[in-house]
């Protein structure tokens, strides 16, 4: 087994077929899964309900806190359904696009008819312009807006290509008031809510009220609180992303979309900036799409590929995620095990090591103590940080200074531990009860050494909530020295 439990970077692997039993989900988290991810773009209720059972039973057998996201598909843009084996369109050609399930009633003389997504047809129709672009099959095709006649647009191909049915549309500079989360979202999100996942993806997400509305749904149908995750990959979000990093609880550089949206040219630079702005913040960001994409049918990577994931890792990201590679790919164990070599590899090379530059944000106790923690650690040479947390917030808040001394959260709630899974460098410990203690320290030292974490002697650093272990308290940071005489009095 890879030694990647002291990798500070987290793997998100997206589940489907290559991966779609306890069995092969074990053996993903063996090569280094952190984050299992449910893609609701494909698949029914019953699949899902599956994948989610499977991953539960083969994190307890494995003992692994392993997270779940569940990614929304969002407002699709899709084409409908063409008789194969597709069309194809010219530059100069005409093309009615009409919505799926009607008959044209604009004129189709001398127009090649095209079915478009039904529910997307009359809002697209209300915000397109003369002019507007519409991109299809990932901007392999171009064309241009010539009229509109809601809810159908006559548009003029300016690059052609085959085109087949359910390829999916771009509008670049055309901003869009489809809702984010359609119908099918929040059926697929009630779902989630009863099973219990770890966190929620939002996709297409362009507006702090978007996610907002999100989690006032999440609010109103369930006890249970998910974080969420914005996806990043609209035009309107890479250009005013402060907004929406401030409501969300993680991000997901989602580079697919953003370079048929961008140009592929920006999103190298896009991902640097939302990676440091994220890290200022202390938010969680992923870094996801095609990291892996040639070990889908290939068991090594290229080059390339390599050096856009250890690339990632050296500008700050806290995960990286394998979409196809885990899902639907030949190698899904190997693509795990490539990724979290790379990692390692990247990470022990110190003089590109993250080291944050941040400051505590003013006038916040837990920042202060958490920036403080990570300093003396590595001024005395600790072993281990451990935060005694009930929600997480300090070990997140800990990660944001990006120590090199190991994180060790100390939790009594298997959720919100879970909830650190795609965090840079936490580790998580469960223990049955977080209560105060006279031999609280000793607890800790006795609670890492057990964990292999630290060993007798050692120096550790813990912060905490001291007397009374309250959420939110976090008001205490102790170097302890782990004894013997500890260690013994802590056994029964």
């Amino acid at each position: 087994m890879h030694n990647s439990s002291r990798r500070k970077v987290k793997i998100v692997c997206t589940l489907g077929p290559a991966s779609n039993t306890q069995e092969k989900i074990e053996n993903l988290i063996r090569a280094g899964l952190d984050t299992a991810r449910l893609n609701f773009s494909h698949g029914t209720h019953d699949v899902h309900r599956g994948l989610f059972e499977a991953v539960r039973a083969a994190g307890k057998n494995l003992g692994k806190h392993v997270g779940i996201l569940q990614d929304l598909q969002g407002p699709k843009l899709r084409v409908g359904k063409i008789a194969a084996p597709g069309i194809q369109l010219k530059a100069g050609d005409e093309v009615l696009l009409f919505p799926e399930g009607t008959d044209p009633r604009s004129s189709t003389v001398g127009r090649i008819a095209i079915p478009i997504s039904a529910e997307i047809a009359a809002p697209l129709s209300k915000d397109v312009r003369k002019g507007s672009r519409i991109l299809f099959d990932d901007g392999k095709i171009s064309s241009e807006v010539k009229e509109v006649h809601a809810p159908e647009m006559v548009v003029t191909i300016t690059v052609g290509g085959k085109l087949t049915s359910n390829k999916g549309m771009n509008l670049p500079g055309t901003p869009l008031s489809l809702p984010c989360a359609t119908d099918k979202d929040l059926r697929d999100l009630k779902l989630g809510l009863d099973l219990g996942v770890d966190s929620v993806a939002l996709s297409f997400v362009r507006t702090p009220q978007d996610v907002l509305f999100v989690k006032e749904q999440i609010r109103k149908n369930s006890n249970h609180h998910p974080l969420l995750v914005s996806k990043i990959e609209r035009e309107e979000a890479v250009y005013a992303p402060e907004g929406i990093l401030e409501v969300s609880d993680g991000i997901l550089i989602a580079r697919g979309d953003m370079a048929v949206e961008l140009g592929a040219q920006k999103v190298p630079i896009v991902q640097k900036m939302l990676i440091r702005m994220s890290n200022e913040l202390g938010v969680p960001v992923i870094t996801a799409t095609q990291m892996l994409e040639s070990m889908i049918s290939c068991p090594t990577p290229t080059r390339a590929e390599a050096s856009d994931v250890a690339n990632a890792v050296f500008d700050g990201t806290d995960a990286v995620m394998l979409s196809a590679e885990s899902a639907s790919g030949e190698y899904p164990v190997e693509a795990v095990e490539t990724m979290s070599k790379i990692v390692c590899e990247a990470e022990s090379e110190e003089q590109y090591s993250v080291h944050a530059n941040l400051v505590p944000m003013s006038g916040s106790i837990v920042d202060s103590i958490e920036f403080s923690a990570s300093r003396i650690a590595s001024h005395v040479g600790a072993t281990a940080i451990a935060c005694l947390t009930h929600s997480g917030t300090a070990a997140r808040t800990l990660a944001k200074y990006r120590p090199q001394i190991p994180i060790v959260a100390i939790m009594d709630n298997e959720a919100s531990l879970r909830k650190l899974a795609f965090v840079w460098g936490v580790e998580g410990v469960l223990i049955p009860e977080l209560v105060a203690t006279d031999d609280l320290f000793g607890m800790v030292g006795r609670v890492l050494v057990e964990n292999h974490r630290a060993e007798e002697e050692d120096l550790i650093v813990v912060t905490a909530g001291v007397p009374s272990l309250g959420r939110g308290t976090t008001n205490t940071i102790k170097v302890h020295q782990i004894k013997s005489r500890n260690l013994a009095h802590g056994r029964t």
